[in-house]
């Protein structure tokens, strides 16, 4: 699904790390409240938040976390609220369009694909303990999003977590892990910025 953003502001708002997060997402479950977990996958250009970014979204309409703010997070929340009600795993793309202005001096004329994710009391949620885990044990890892099904003979949406020894420690997919995911993993000795390449984006957390 692809969007055009225009007129876009920035707010502020303090930004939770990843572990809280997580924290919060298995507090909500355990409520018996569903939540959709939202992610920046992917960017292009300028962008007024980078890959990596994670929000969720409760039914109330309230946050925690951004991705970026202005009139691309409302959209993505408007779709994060939609798929509670009734939905899987999306992908969004967004066209930062330069014709139109940012407010508060955010840059356009990127492109951000954002993952939406909706978690529902009962889910299987193994994968976001696993990722919880590894981050509170200091040990690295890295997400595997597959953002291009054609190119990787995966699913779109689905999720890989990888250890630092390239060994799937769980997924969040139908399918089993594409052979290419595991080749195109970088060393996160080498401590990588995400990436993305042949139709998968790759969220180290080191």
């Amino acid at each position: 699904m692809d969007f055009r953003a225009d007129a876009c502001s920035e707010i502020d708002r303090p930004e939770p790390c990843m572990r809280q997060i997580l924290l919060e997402l298995d507090q909500t479950l355990r409520a018996h409240r569903p939540v959709c977990y939202t992610a920046l996958v992917e960017t292009r250009g300028s962008t007024p938040q980078k890959a990596g970014a994670a929000m969720l979204v409760f039914p109330d309409g309230s946050q925690s976390g951004t991705l970026g703010g202005g009139c691309v997070e409302a959209e993505v929340k408007r779709r994060a609220l939609e798929l509670l009600d009734n939905g899987g795993t999306e992908l969004l793309t967004f066209q930062l369009d330069s014709d139109y202005g940012w407010d508060d001096g955010l840059i356009c004329g990127g492109r951000m694909k954002m993952l939406a994710d909706p978690v529902r009391p009962g889910d299987d949620i193994s994968y976001f303990r696993t990722l919880a885990d590894q981050l509170l044990a200091g040990r690295g890892c890295t997400e595997a999003v597959i953002i291009d099904a054609e190119q990787t003979g995966g699913i779109a949406g689905g999720r890989y977590l990888l250890d630092a020894e390239g060994q799937v420690l769980s997924q969040r997919a139908t399918a089993p892990v594409p052979d290419v995911v595991q080749e195109h993993l970088r060393a996160l000795v080498t401590r990588p910025r995400p990436y993305v390449t042949n139709g998968i984006s790759y969220l180290p957390h080191l």
